[in-house]
């Protein structure tokens, strides 16, 4: 069993990876699609052979031994609870219940830690970087099926991802959109970077570049920003708790490492110009280096040229080419205002009454909440930021008893771990990456690998 136990965990990386292609659809209703990925097939599989293997290692005493701080558990006993008065309640089922699946995974690396030594390790981080090297190669093959005129059915992109949006293509990987394939990169560009730091072996500084470059081309901010705050917070960590003697390398590695992450973002620019040359659109290559800088930016950086092709007209009064012009010609305002919007909306509805401040709508009950105030136009519509939709959902208790488990893990991190500036560094980037979506059925991976992460230097 223990044989067993290993290759789930080797094969975690690369159910991680297809968060939602190949997709199993179940039908959907009014309020939301019901979906089945590998990773959350994974999930239940691991699940339920951890319970056996948890089950025979402490038969009568399991629930002494595995749930014995209320602490950790006051939180999903909650939002499960808050299920009896959610106003959707088949969404807040299905939420609990990957909750609970999530949960018990947590729980099941660290209860059956035993069988996880410097030999699996050494296997894991072959899958782990493998898999991520693996995903990275996909990406960049997405944009030159896109440019080369393949369908979307081949190259997986999503609707928003081709390269009539913005004159070159951003891919999502096998996820569903660009922003959680960023977010699946941040993890192997943090621990890359660790190891480099740890072992001065310059491989790790080629797969920083190339995890850093991938992200970069996935052209999703939230997962940028992300990345370019937990970086600054674990190379502020270290050098918080570093010797004097030792300061001075550090400044060195994060002066080479800074130099590593602009030179990737530079290739990618360069890249993302040429897609932009190459597609067949009205854009040359300085109209989508351009535009990467503008939207990056949020509009503050413009060097957008005035006198733009797809501006120009042909003697009869049409405009040139007018069939090819990307839709967007910069920072897309609309995608940051929708979503201020909402968490503007979900806090508005979270102060209504002092029932809904207390325990909120509950689990699942956001989009139907927007819906009902008339701050959407479907039920389908979600808050789009995971600290908005935890007000609205479960209200000031919620939030409170969530930000116990998070203070709990940080507090169990620094006082037992031997890298706590890598797992908080990536803990601080999933946070600000919450800032952008809601929901987890696509990104189980930001609870799933921290506490992973943990293990390795517990």
């Amino acid at each position: 069993m223990k044989r067993v136990y290993r290759y789930f965990l080797y094969a975690l990386p690369v159910a991680l990876i297809f968060s939602y292609f190949p997709v199993i659809s179940l039908g959907s209703n009014e309020t939301m699609n019901f979906e089945l990925s590998l990773t959350l097939i994974w999930l239940v599989l691991f699940d339920l052979f951890a319970l056996v293997m948890i089950v025979r290692k402490y038969r009568a005493q399991i629930f002494s031994k595995v749930f014995g701080s209320i602490l950790w558990w006051l939180f999903p006993l909650f939002v499960t609870f808050s299920v009896l008065w959610s106003l959707n309640v088949t969404r807040g089922l299905l939420t609990v219940g990957l909750m609970w699946a999530i949960f018990f995974a947590v729980i099941a690396f660290f209860e059956l830690r035993e069988n996880l030594d410097k030999s699996f390790w050494k296997v894991f981080w072959r899958w782990f970087f493998g898999s991520a090297l693996f995903v990275c190669a996909w990406c960049l093959v997405q944009c030159i099926l896109d440019v080369s005129g393949c369908s979307q059915d081949v190259s997986l992109l999503c609707d928003g991802c081709v390269y009539q949006m913005f004159g070159f293509p951003h891919p999502n990987g096998f996820a569903i959109e660009p922003q959680f394939m960023g977010n699946l990169l941040l993890a192997p560009t943090f621990v890359s970077l660790y190891f480099y730091v740890k072992n001065k072996d310059k491989k790790y500084l080629l797969l920083f570049f190339t995890f850093a470059a991938a992200l970069f081309l996935t052209f999703s901010r939230g997962a940028i920003y992300a990345c370019v705050v937990g970086l600054l917070f674990m190379f502020g960590f270290y050098m918080a708790k570093a010797k004097k003697k030792e300061r001075k390398n550090l400044v060195k590695s994060a002066l080479k490492t800074l130099g590593v992450f602009v030179a990737s973002f530079v290739f990618v620019l360069n890249l993302q110009g040429i897609f932009s040359a190459v597609a067949p659109t009205s854009d040359t290559y300085g109209d989508g280096v351009a535009k990467v800088i503008n939207h990056l930016s949020l509009g503050v950086i413009d060097v957008r040229s005035q006198n733009n092709n797809w501006n120009e007209t042909v003697p009869d009064g049409e405009p040139s080419n007018a069939a090819a012009q990307p839709v967007f010609d910069g920072y897309v305002a609309e995608s940051t205002d929708t979503r201020v919007r909402l968490a503007t909306a979900a806090f508005e509805i979270w102060k209504m009454d002092f029932k809904t401040m207390m325990v909120g709508v509950g689990i699942g009950g956001a989009g139907q909440a927007l819906y009902n105030y008339g701050y959407s136009p479907a039920p389908k519509e979600i808050v789009q930021n995971e600290f908005a939709s935890l007000f609205l959902e479960v209200g000031l208790v919620g939030v409170l008893l969530f930000a116990l488990i998070v203070a709990l893990a940080a507090w169990m991190v620094l006082k037992r771990a031997e890298a706590p500036g890598l797992v908080l560094a990536l803990m601080v980037a999933y946070a600000v990456t919450l800032l952008f979506f809601s929901g987890f059925p696509n990104a189980i991976h930001i609870i799933l690998l921290p506490p992973l992460l943990a293990l390795l230097t517990l």
